[in-house]
């Protein structure tokens, strides 16, 4: 039987078999979402943050004058400095082959620090690592790197083309796209995350090509039918083939599957890739209606994988505009642009994101950087000012309206936000984001009836999300209970996940929210309430195991804060649980807690009372454990008590500035 590899692409279109493929294993799309409101609606939401005024209002099309970018390089003095940083930089990248047919790209995940999990800095410059045993990951994740960068540098130069008309950049971007198209069918393919044969996985084969066809669309007009047909035949239409058959779930990658197909279909006129693309079970509009809420969240419950969905319909709608078929698209157009801005609904103080599944650490709501980004045809008032001094292509090409004023963003407020599974208590200076449940396996973590806490600007419990998959503790710690601020039983949380539990209450004043999960774990049933009684945060779990023997019943919490017990008293031979994710606890101490235990919280100098209450509490763990982020550790909380089933009170309470309790008691800290 042929692999996809020896087919045409015309006849895996023709014969149905890009049908068949997603027919086979799990091709069904999610459970839908509840129908997303009329057009009319979609565009009213948020409506003061956004600032589109042409025929796509409150969104635009994106538009390009490459007369008018050559007088603003000609008359302005930063413009012209930046196109000679522009060129400089082209020219040494363009000066020897930086690409080769033998080589295979790996995986991005895999280039990090062996012993933190932080992702490496890749930079032009670096050498490829040696092609020796132990270095296979590393050394394939450096060409990942190298091809991407590459990639986005032949955009470069076909920009360079247009704007100056030297011939050394279409020369060097046309060879580029020769080049890959007669490698494409040499590179081996890879098919443990879709299909992929110039990238390792289908979403980066995905996210280079759109540069590419872009690059395609400022070249051909300058460049002869054959070989135009060559960089079709040879990349792109097989490269299209590979990421249908590669798309068969509802995630974020099936968006940027559907972006890219689309746009290679309107770039050569093939019908058939912009039905797939915009009609089928996979396509851009199933996708937006099944994986967005009606409170404009994405399905995968990560606001980073979230805003990666903006991105994705982002080159999708930018490149439609240019084509001249944005109107195709209008209704994904103001969809995606909710789906941006519902974030800032759940910020914290300074902006801060909540870290929700597998995201990464310390991100912004809103994430101005993206708003910026795609302000072309996701165009906001704050966006617009994020944009407006900056040297870019987009910039230089379509520039920015001026803004006078941008309208402030609206407070967060105590409510559910059922797209997330998540209810928020904001009141009296305390701000927690409390979730109950997952809707997709895509990136959720042994999370649910955690929350992040906030007592003004002062973290006390942050969600640390993960580190590179590459590395063994996104497995075996971030994704697991143990790191997060949860229920445990028997030292292990939530299982199956992802699973959803419920919102049973929230008072009408916001000062508290009751959550549970009827089947936490099998025959578990866990609570938590959420409430801020005057100047206090209090934290109710509740956990029975239906079962007749006594089980190790906890709380397990996670602080960037440092953590000091009131009381000396050790519990002599205590250890703890057996679970995977402990064995990531460094210099802890077990406490005796006989129904109470407190301690202070020191967090960057302001400092909590946290008092912990529960008939069958026995210990209290303190220990060092991993973090994402600089310096790579946090402190570990883990409260127990053996029984059947058992509530725990948590009461935090403002100290005031651990400077001020220093000049109080004459101690120095």
């Amino acid at each position: 039987m042929r692999t996809l590899r020896s087919w045409s692409w015309r006849a895996f279109l023709l014969t149905g078999a890009f049908v068949e493929a997603i027919a086979a294993g799990k091709t069904q799309p999610a459970s839908k979402a509840p129908d997303l409101p009329s057009d009319d609606t979609v565009k009213a939401a948020f409506k003061a943050l956004k600032a589109g005024d042409d025929d796509y209002a409150p969104a635009r099309a994106a538009r390009e004058d490459w007369d008018a970018a050559r007088r603003r390089v000609a008359r302005d003095p930063r413009w012209n400095a930046w196109l000679k940083e522009q060129t400089g930089r082209i020219a040494k990248w363009m000066s020897t082959p930086r690409d080769h047919p033998e080589w295979a790209a790996g995986w991005l995940h895999n280039y990090v620090n062996t012993k933190t999990g932080a992702f490496l800095h890749w930079t032009p410059d670096q050498p490829i690592p040696p092609d020796e045993p132990g270095s296979e990951k590393l050394r394939a994740a450096w060409i990942a790197h190298n091809r991407i960068y590459n990639i986005d540098r032949v955009l470069d130069a076909a920009r360079l083309f247009r704007l100056t008309g030297d011939n050394r950049y279409f020369d060097w971007a046309a060879s580029q796209l020769d080049f890959y198209a007669d490698a494409y069918h040499g590179f081996p393919l890879q098919t443990w995350n879709g299909r992929a044969q110039l990238m390792n996985q289908s979403l980066d084969e995905a996210t280079r090509a759109l540069v590419l066809i872009e690059t395609v669309r400022l070249l051909k007009p300058h460049v002869p039918a054959a070989r135009v047909n060559h960089w079709r035949d040879g990349l792109f239409l097989p490269l299209a083939a590979n990421l249908m058959a590669s798309s068969r779930e509802v995630h974020n990658i099936a968006v940027w599957h559907a972006a890219a197909v689309t746009l290679i279909g309107l770039e050569f006129d093939q019908t058939e890739l912009i039905a797939f693309g915009k009609h089928s079970p996979f396509g851009l509009r199933s996708l937006l209606e099944t994986g967005v809420s009606p409170d404009w969240f994405w399905y995968e419950h990560s606001l980073s994988y979230q805003d990666y969905v903006v991105q994705a319909m982002v080159e999708l709608l930018v490149g439609a505009s240019l084509r001249g078929r944005l109107a195709d698209f209008a209704r994904e157009l103001w969809i995606t642009q909710n789906l941006m801005i519902a974030p800032m609904t759940v910020r914290f103080a300074d902006e801060d994101a909540p870290t929700l599944n597998d995201s990464p650490p310390n991100r912004k709501a809103p994430n101005r950087r993206l708003w910026a980004a795609s302000r072309r045809v996701l165009p906001t008032w704050i966006g617009l000012k994020e944009a407006e001094n900056q040297l870019s292509w987009d910039n230089l090409l379509d520039p920015p309206k001026a803004v006078d004023s941008v309208p402030p963003l609206p407070e967060a407020v105590s409510g559910p936000v059922p797209g997330l599974d998540a209810v928020q208590v904001v009141k009296n200076g305390w701000h927690a984001l409390l979730r109950y449940g997952q809707k997709a396996r895509f990136h959720a973590q042994q999370e649910a009836l955690t929350y992040e806490l906030q007592y003004g600007d002062t973290w006390i419990l942050r969600d640390a999300g993960t580190v590179g998959y590459g590395s063994p503790l996104h497995k075996d710690y971030f994704s697991r209970a143990p790191a997060h601020n949860v229920p445990l039983v028997n030292g292990d949380g939530q299982t199956p996940w992802p699973s959803e539990g419920q919102l049973d209450e929230i008072a009408p004043d916001g000062s508290s929210a009751t959550v549970s999960h009827p089947s936490y774990r099998p025959g578990v049933t866990a609570t938590r309430r959420l409430a801020v009684e005057g100047g206090e945060f209090i934290d109710e779990v509740g956990v029975t195991t239906g079962s007749d023997t006594p089980q190790a019943i906890g709380v397990v919490l996670n602080t960037p804060c440092a953590v000091t017990a009131d009381s000396p008293s050790k519990a002599e031979g205590a250890s703890l649980p057996k679970a995977t994710a402990f064995r990531h606890w460094k210099d802890w101490t077990a406490y005796v807690a006989s129904g109470t235990w407190s301690s202070t919280l020191d967090c960057g100098g302001r400092r909590f009372a946290l008092t912990v209450f529960g008939a069958e509490l026995q210990r209290a763990f303190v220990g060092t454990v991993p973090d994402s982020v600089r310096p790579y550790t946090r402190r570990g909380i883990y409260l127990e008590g053996m029984a059947t089933g058992t509530k725990f009170k948590l009461v935090f309470h403002p100290l005031g500035s651990s400077q001020a309790s220093a000049r109080k008691t004459g101690r120095a800290r």
